[in-house]
């Protein structure tokens, strides 16, 4: 599949300003799938999915099989995302989902090395399930009035659960602070030292129930990018 990569994020040195578009709330995302039939698989929704510092969300959802589960073969995934939007780096695929009767939300975050995995409803019962998933517990709250959600933040192959990293997007996403400049220092963290890596926030604003999620490669500035809708 070949389309037209749309930059969520950018560069303060860029002169287009991308704009991610809210992924729908799991409710939506349902509502507007066909009915299931009582011998059909749960629902499988994708709330957001990044590759190389993109978003790949559309891409992702239309690789759901009828059986709700996607086949991810990683050393292959620069052949099927085209155009390749960091080639000669090292990426790494996120994928933020849920199916309709589980309560958590799953987390996966590979690197193009990693073993071909199968997403499926089953998949994080087995004892051999990957660590590049991960289920996510709860959000990240600043306090109980906090109006924003961090869901899962990630830099490179590394989730970031750093509480001060968290405070300051969480103080970017509510508008009281100014641009950030994506970075090591920023994240605290060099997962990959010597390599540029691409890095992905999900969140939420509290009075919505949509999830949203932004991406870009280190370095670049993370500015006005998200949706309060």
């Amino acid at each position: 599949m070949t389309r037209k990569y749309r930059h969520p994020a950018v560069s303060a040195d860029d002169d287009d300003n991308g704009v991610a578009e809210p992924t729908p709330s799991y409710e939506d995302a349902i509502a507007t799938a066909k009915p299931r039939r009582p011998d059909q698989p749960p629902r499988l929704a994708l709330f957001g999915a990044t590759w190389g510092g993109v978003n790949v969300t559309d891409d992702i959802r239309a690789m759901v099989s009828a059986n709700e589960t996607v086949k991810l073969d990683f050393r292959n995934l620069h052949h099927v995302l085209q155009p390749d939007p960091a080639r000669g780096l090292l990426k790494t695929l996120s994928v933020l989902y849920q199916y309709e009767d589980q309560d958590g939300l799953h987390l996966l975050n590979a690197t193009e090395h990693e073993s071909p995995i199968l997403v499926a409803h089953t998949t994080h019962e087995s004892p051999a399930t990957p660590k590049c998933l991960h289920t996510l517990d709860r959000p990240w709250r600043a306090n109980p009035y906090g109006a924003v959600e961090i869901l899962a933040v990630l830099y490179g192959p590394q989730r970031i659960e750093t509480p001060s990293v968290l405070q300051e997007l969480a103080n970017f996403f509510d508008g009281r602070r100014g641009q950030i400049r994506m970075t090591n220092a920023f994240f605290k963290a060099d997962p990959w030292p010597n390599h540029k890596k691409s890095w992905a926030v999900y969140f939420r604003f509290i009075d919505s129930k949509r999830i949203q999620c932004v991406t870009g490669m280190e370095d670049g500035a993370l500015e006005v990018p998200w949706s309060r809708r």
